[in-house]
């Protein structure tokens, strides 16, 4: 059923103790993006199933893009929202997720089958010291040319469909803009023009941050650089209150995995990414 207000308190609960598995007073962060979503007072989007208590939810977002969680059982329930929604993009816990997805295949929901792919889910919850990173600024208004190619390139690069050119493009440039207008985009620049960027896709005091959009000039690659801006701006989130950043890479991004570790993240678990 679609979430009701009364409700919330429950789901709320639910996603911190990861539906039953941690005790209370703890709070699972692999759900912080759901959790913020609630801060923010979207239950409309959220479908929930469980008799008593929530089980399993999905979030429903606005731009194609679907998050669930919790015990694969409640696929099937959940399984008819899902393809409702036209959702472009499907991200979350691997148990659940690939319950949906292999219920959505054996109907035939598709004309082709989506790309699926395995994730590594990684956090960071204290750094107790971090280097200098040369150049290491937010993103502005001037960057936008170097940044919407550094989006396009990554697009490819991370396998997430074939090159950006026309509407989509322009679009990719909107959404820098925005990003950087808000102040969730960072740059490394060096030799006077950005060589790298990064971006916050959720920043909530309560619930952490979470990083997204690494890409470094090819020129630029095996210098440190990855690990260098990762790691500072994570400290400086933390160091401002925040209890955890997060970020995920795709499974077989060994040299991103490398990075990461060395920017002080630890794995948490696996997640399933489905694109179409």
């Amino acid at each position: 059923m679609r979430l009701r207000l009364s409700a919330v308190p429950a789901v709320v609960e639910a996603l911190e103790r990861d539906f039953g598995r941690l005790p209370a007073g703890m709070w699972d962060p692999r759900h912080h993006y759901l959790l913020d979503a609630l801060d923010r007072h979207e239950s409309q989007r959220f479908v929930v199933w469980g008799d008593r208590e929530p089980r399993s939810v999905v979030h429903l977002g606005l731009t194609g893009t679907v998050l669930p969680a919790g015990h694969p059982d409640g696929a099937e329930y959940l399984a008819p929202f899902v393809e409702r929604s036209r959702w472009r993009i499907m991200i979350g816990d691997e148990a659940i997720t690939g319950a949906l997805l292999d219920l959505a295949m054996g109907r035939s929901w598709w004309r082709r089958r989506p790309q699926v792919r395995i994730q590594r889910f990684m956090t960071v919850e204290r750094l107790d010291s971090f280097a200098d990173v040369e150049g290491f600024r937010r993103g502005a208004r001037q960057d936008l040319p170097w940044l919407e190619e550094f989006a396009c390139r990554l697009h490819v690069e991370d396998r997430m469909g074939p090159p950006l050119g026309g509407s989509a493009r322009v679009a990719v440039g909107h959404r820098m803009g925005e990003s950087v207008d808000r102040g969730m985009t960072w740059v490394v620049e060096r030799a006077g023009r950005p060589v790298a960027k990064l971006d916050l896709s959720l920043h909530s005091t309560r619930r952490g941050a979470q990083i997204a959009g690494v890409y470094v000039d090819p020129e630029w690659r095996g210098r440190g650089i990855a690990t260098g801006m990762v790691q500072r701006l994570s400290a400086e989130l933390l160091h401002g209150g925040l209890p955890v950043v997060s970020l995920h890479v795709r499974d077989d991004n060994e040299a991103a995995i490398r990075a990461y570790r060395g920017a002080g993240f630890a794995e948490r678990g696996n997640w399933l990414l489905a694109l179409r």
